[in-house]
């Protein structure tokens, strides 16, 4: 277990309790407390991929982070969603004037990632991204109300 309050090392503006904090598992009663693997996966995404967006664009608001499979089936989550193992987050900037795209866009240019995911570009989307150590695949997936386009983006 972490202490919830402390930042993550390597990611100094990040806290533990950010990854797991979630009005539906309070509301429902269900704990949402990683294992130590799960911990592991969420410092490595903090790290290599959250804290450098942090440093581009200012705060960043984390809207999914962790869930339990408890959790991940009570909220319609994929039953194969990276955020069941600490390696996924749904992030937002909060720095006026940055938009979603510019986000989503430094990331894919910059970053190793597994899966980068556009949910919306209107007020109500979010940035999906996952980060696995050694088996990121850099793959992007747009999606909208109209339009949900995937494609394989891979370096050689």
């Amino acid at each position: 277990m972490r202490n919830l309050q402390e930042k993550i090392p390597g990611a100094p503006n990040f806290r533990y309790g950010e990854f797991i904090r979630s009005k539906t598992a309070t509301r429902l009663g269900i704990k949402n407390i990683p294992d130590e693997h799960q911990w592991r996966s969420i410092e490595a995404l903090a790290v290599n991929v959250l804290q450098p967006v942090r440093n581009k664009f200012g705060r960043i608001k984390i809207t999914s982070g962790f869930r339990i499979t408890e959790l991940n089936t009570k909220i319609g989550g994929s039953e194969f969603s990276n955020h069941c193992r600490g390696e996924a987050a749904d992030i937002k900037p909060m720095k006026k004037g940055v938009t979603l795209f510019e986000v989503l866009k430094w990331i894919h240019e910059n970053l190793e990632f597994r899966n980068l995911i556009a949910e919306y570009f209107d007020d109500d989307g979010w940035v999906h991204v996952d980060f696995r150590a050694g088996s990121n695949l850099k793959r992007l997936k747009l999606r909208d109300k109209i339009i949900n386009i995937q494609m394989f983006l891979l370096s050689f």
